[in-house]
């Protein structure tokens, strides 16, 4: 390895270390509570050095926000790879997005965040246009899914696959964040197991999907 080439590394896993330390501290702080100063403990380096690999503080969130999109993108083409049809594929990357929301909360919420504010490539920084590709290739999985339901026949014909893909991550998302938030009032008013809720529906849209004809 030359001399440049393990400066660049060297840069790269530094980087890393900054990223690492901020997802710790996210998860143990949360976003409003979380300084630089935390960061900057956690990963064991001075505070200015930070700001040699990241603008501000909204700069480290966004690259934390990456790792969410990426980790998230590759749960779900794992979990795509486990099946032969793709409304099988579809469930599996259902759930997939149920076990992120569980086992990543603090990646989880920063996608969610991300997705919910308007953001236009064009006018955005770097970070943010990572972030949008990554979400993308994300979305092109549960797409790419559809497309191969619909040739084997597991899915109907006629459905768009990608504006079938965008349906189906909002309305997974939002049977998750039903169940997150509302969970206690609805097992309390109606009786509604919270995860059974979130099961029931990926069931529901997988029905929802199916070629009746050939299903």
């Amino acid at each position: 390895m030359s001399v440049d080439d393990r400066q660049r590394e060297e840069k790269r896993q530094r980087r890393r270390t900054i990223v690492d330390a901020a997802e710790t501290v996210l998860d143990e702080k949360g976003r409003d509570a979380m300084t630089m100063a935390d960061i900057a403990d956690e990963a064991e380096v001075s505070r200015s050095l930070l700001y040699v690999y990241f603008e501000n503080m909204a700069d480290i969130v966004l690259a934390v926000t990456h790792r969410g999109f990426r980790s998230m993108r590759e749960r779900f083409e794992a979990a795509a790879r486990q099946h032969n049809t793709g409304r099988a594929q579809i469930r599996a990357i259902g759930d997939a997005y149920v076990r992120f929301s569980r086992e990543k909360p603090t990646l989880f919420r920063l996608v969610a965040q991300f997705e919910s504010r308007a953001a236009d490539p064009d006018e955005s920084s770097e970070r943010v246009r990572r972030c949008l590709a990554e979400a993308d290739r994300g979305l092109q999985v549960i797409s790419t899914a559809i497309r191969a339901g619909i040739d084997d026949g597991s899915i109907r014909q006629d459905l768009d696959p990608r504006q079938t893909a965008v349906t189906l991550w909002g309305a997974t998302h939002g049977l998750i964040q039903l169940a997150a938030n509302k969970g206690s009032g609805l097992e309390k008013r109606y009786n509604l197991d919270p995860g059974s809720l979130v099961n029931n529906g990926l069931d529901f849209l997988g029905r929802a999907l199916a070629d009746q004809d050939r299903n």
